[in-house]
C-alpha cells in the first residue's frame, strides 16, 4: 500500500484540530453562509503559499444529541472530501458549521451547498 495520499483522501495534515485554531478562524476569518452550512475561513499570510488547505467541522449542542451532531459532521466532511478539488491549494484554513436547517436533509443537498461555498471562497480570495 502506498503512503501517498489519495486525491480525495482527508489526512490529518488537512484538518484543523486544535481548539485555539478553531477560535482564531471563527473570530478573525471571513464568513460565507450557505443554505445549510456556514464556513469561516482565513488565508495564509503569504499569497504564494501552496500548502494544503485545512478544514475543521463543528456542530453545536443546540442541534441535538451527539448522534445527530456526529451524523451532520460526517456529512460535511464527506461533502468536503469529495469536492475539495474545487478549491485551489493556497493554505486556506476553514471551519464549517452545521446549521439547524441541515437536520434531515439529504446528503446530496449538503454536497451541493458545500460545493457552492467552496466556489465562493475560491472566488473571493482572488
Amino acid at each position: 500500500m502506498s503512503t501517498e495520499a489519495r486525491p480525495e483522501g482527508f489526512p490529518k495534515a488537512e484538518r484543523v484540530r486544535k481548539s485555539d485554531e478553531f477560535t482564531h478562524i471563527l473570530k478573525n476569518g471571513r464568513r460565507e453562509r450557505g443554505r445549510l452550512v456556514t464556513v469561516y475561513w482565513t488565508t495564509a499570510s503569504d499569497p504564494g503559499d501552496t500548502s494544503a488547505n485545512r478544514v475543521g467541522v463543528a456542530a453545536g449542542k443546540k442541534l441535538g444529541s451527539a448522534a445527530v451532531r456526529n451524523r451532520l459532521k460526517r456529512h460535511i466532511r464527506e461533502a468536503y472530501r469529495r469536492n475539495k478539488r474545487e478549491l485551489p491549494c493556497r493554505g486556506i484554513a476553514m471551519v464549517f458549521l452545521a446549521s439547524p436547517r441541515m437536520i434531515g436533509r439529504p446528503w446530496k443537498e449538503v454536497q451541493e451547498d458545500i460545493r457552492g461555498l467552496l466556489h465562493r471562497v475560491a472566488g473571493s480570495d482572488r
